[in-house]
């Protein structure tokens, strides 16, 4: 597999490609990987819009928009160059703008907030009984203030400011609004309390919460309507950002502050109260999440030595590529045959432990092979892909964008703390736990598609199922999962895969070339982005759930973010913090936070799902080694590669073999 990150092989070209689809959260890596991508793309033939015509239409019209992140990269670069730009100063909570600077003052360009120091920001959040902060400054800072201090901080901050205002202006008694004129904010909490990837029964539940009272009194003065603003904030950090809350400290702080609101306005009390419920359910349900990315995860590490158990006890018939080297055991062949298949008690299992419906009637026997054998049709396939897609991508929280950049804040942290000699600061940091997994997925998925494509002896089979690929990456499209659609192309372009020359041969490949051409990463997948944004459109006017859906291709989508941090530096020579580099990083995670709001409109197949995520997939070499038995070696390069991947294979095999031996004694 590849070390260094990014999608090496997605537009190779099946011949001599040597590249790996293999990516993780190096992100310099990636972001290099991409920069160079490009000379190898594939040119798609004339028939690349009859083929693909769902987005035909918005996709013609969106080309001029294919470089926007970059080109906000550049505009944000270019902030530097004070001369050219006219600024203007005002105080934080206010909009009164001036010429002149002044200690403290926020810097504004254009009308938008340009930069300010900490404190001025963290003031400007403050909420007062005639001023509110805009949503789009709410979701900005508090996204990218964690690169500067934590979130217990900076509501501890909040709080003591919002404290001391109300002591200074001594308002208490001062009526500024009868009931009921108060405009609220609806808040709408998505609480997934059902999915067959987590085994939670019931269904999903959305929860509203606004910032009417219940009861109101039927006057309100300054220091309480201040307070109904404080609890509105608290409720919009938890509705934006809930992982934030799993720091007790951030807890404790919410417990001040909340406390002092309800002193001041007992009616507020209700409204606390449900809204700490449906904070507590968000994390419930993240928990059960984690919990079944552990099992996971376990069942990755262990998979292999139960396939080779389950297989000496039931032997399943299978191609068996290691037989040459190996001999006849039946140790030996049993072994290796497991890694060729992903046997029933496998998929029953994985069936039972992601399935919300135990009584699916969708059959698992011992006759299941492959993904075919249990979902004989690309677009149910594509539709469970898009159910995992969706159900990964809703529990990415959109400070894991920010805190898998943050090198440097860690940096600090340390030497801070070390300073502070309070103990290791990394414990500050929310992990990217979500983030990662979904990384993983696209990785378990491309070695997927390669894995079933090996399990056939015969070309003929093999030709079946890359074209059952094929047609399953273009039902991907259509629906606007690109993520899957990626990954898929990546498998096909492995080069254990695309050295298969006496089998793509026989393909129709037609449809393949179309799609790699809508994914080639020349001028910077130029192609890709004007399909995003054609996407984008569909979306917006959309009348039904299907045509919302949205599944970014998400390693280049981590990509811009990681231009849009390195291009832009954190603070400005006067060390103001650079807010208008932290509003173009809101701007692109808020679009995200969109596509993942999206309910999946398929029907779930669970036992499909399980065996997508349940079932054994080859590492590099064994499909190396398998590649090799389906077609043998045909030049010296090649020749060289199998010796040293039989080598290696059979030193693999004699371990798994001395480990079950130490293991039975």
């Amino acid at each position: 597999m590849s070390s260094n990150g990014g999608l090496n092989s997605a537009t190779n070209g099946r011949s001599g490609s040597t590249g790996s689809a293999n990516i993780n959260l190096n992100i310099k890596g990636v972001a290099t990987e991409f920069a160079g991508a490009g000379a190898a793309g594939t040119t798609a033939s004339s028939i690349t819009h009859k083929t693909l015509p769902d987005l035909k239409t918005q996709r013609s019209h969106s080309a001029c928009h294919a470089h926007d992140t970059l080109s906000g990269v550049r505009r944000i670069a270019q902030t530097e160059k004070v001369a050219e730009k006219i600024f203007s100063y005002a105080p934080p909570q206010s909009q009164e703008m001036g010429k002149e600077p002044k200690e403290g003052y926020l810097v504004y360009c254009e009308g938008r907030l340009h930069s300010g120091q900490l404190q001025s920001l963290i003031v400007h959040m403050v909420p007062t009984h005639e001023y509110y902060p805009d949503e789009g400054f709410i979701f900005a800072f508090l996204l990218s203030a964690r690169l500067f201090v934590r979130p217990y901080e900076l509501l501890a901050q909040i709080s003591q400011t919002w404290e001391k205002q109300q002591q200074e202006a001594s308002l208490e008694s001062d009526v500024v609004d009868d009931a009921g004129q108060v405009a609220s904010r609806p808040l709408l909490l998505n609480i997934n309390s059902a999915s067959p990837l987590t085994q939670r029964k019931g269904s999903t539940a959305t929860a509203v919460i606004t910032s009417e009272l219940e009861p109101r009194p039927l006057q309100r003065t300054a220091t309480q309507r201040s307070a109904q603003h404080c609890i509105q904030l608290l409720s919009e950090w938890i509705e934006i950002f809930p992982y934030d809350f799993r720091d007790e400290r951030l807890m404790q702080q919410v417990r001040i502050l909340a406390r002092k609101c309800v002193y001041i306005d007992n009616s507020l009390g209700k409204n606390v109260s449900r809204i700490l419920q449906l904070l507590v359910s968000r994390l419930t349900a993240l928990e059960q999440y984690e919990e079944f990315l552990q099992t996971l995860s376990a069942e990755e590490s262990q998979s292999q030595q139960q396939q080779q158990a389950q297989q000496q006890q039931n032997h399943h018939p299978l191609h068996n590529p290691f037989q040459n080297f190996l001999g006849t055991s039946s140790q030996a062949n049993g072994s290796m045959s497991a890694a060729f298949t992903s046997g029933a008690s496998n998929i029953s299992s994985a069936h039972s432990s992601s399935s919300s419906n135990p009584n699916s009637t969708t059959p698992i026997s011992d006759e299941v092979f492959g993904i075919m054998d249990i979902c004989q049709s690309c677009a149910k396939l594509a539709h469970q892909l898009t159910a995992i897609e969706l159900e990964r991508l809703s529990h990415i929280g959109p400070e894991e964008f920010v805190q898998a950049f943050a090198k440097e804040y860690q940096h600090q942290a340390k030497e801070g703390a070390k300073a502070r000699n309070c103990g290791g600061s990394l414990n500050d940091l929310k992990k990217t736990r979500n983030l990662e997994s979904y990384v993983q997925w696209f990785n378990r998925l491309s070695y997927l598609t390669a894995s079933e494509i090996v399990k056939y002896p015969k070309k003929k089979q093999r030709v079946r199922i890359i074209e059952y690929w094929i047609e399953t990456a273009r039902e991907c499209f259509n629906i606007g999962n690109f993520n899957s659609l990626m990954a898929i192309i990546a498998g096909l372009n492995l080069a254990p895969i695309s050295r298969l020359k006496k089998t793509w041969a026989k393909v129709q490949s037609a449809k393949f070339s179309v799609l790699e051409h809508q994914m080639d990463p020349t001028s910077n997948f130029n192609s890709y982005r004007s399909t995003l944004k054609a996407a984008m459109w569909r979306s917006e006017g959309a009348t039904e759930e299907r045509e919302r859906i949205i599944i970014p291709f998400f390693s280049l989508f981590v990509k811009d973010l990681y231009f849009l941090n390195e291009g832009c530096s954190n603070r400005l020579p006067n060390n103001h913090i650079n807010f208008e580099k932290c509003s173009q990083l809101a701007k692109q995670v808020m679009e995200f936070n969109e596509w993942k709001k999206v309910n999946c409109p398929f029907e779930k197949l669970p036992n499909v799902i399980g065996y997508l995520q349940h079932s054994v997939v080859l590492n590099e070499t064994t499909l190396s080694m398998a590649s090799f038995e389906c077609e043998t070696p045909e030049n010296t390069e090649e020749k060289d590669r199998y010796k040293t991947v039989k080598a290696e294979t059979k030193q693999q095999l004699l371990q798994q073999l001395h480990e079950q031996q130490q293991q039975s004694h």
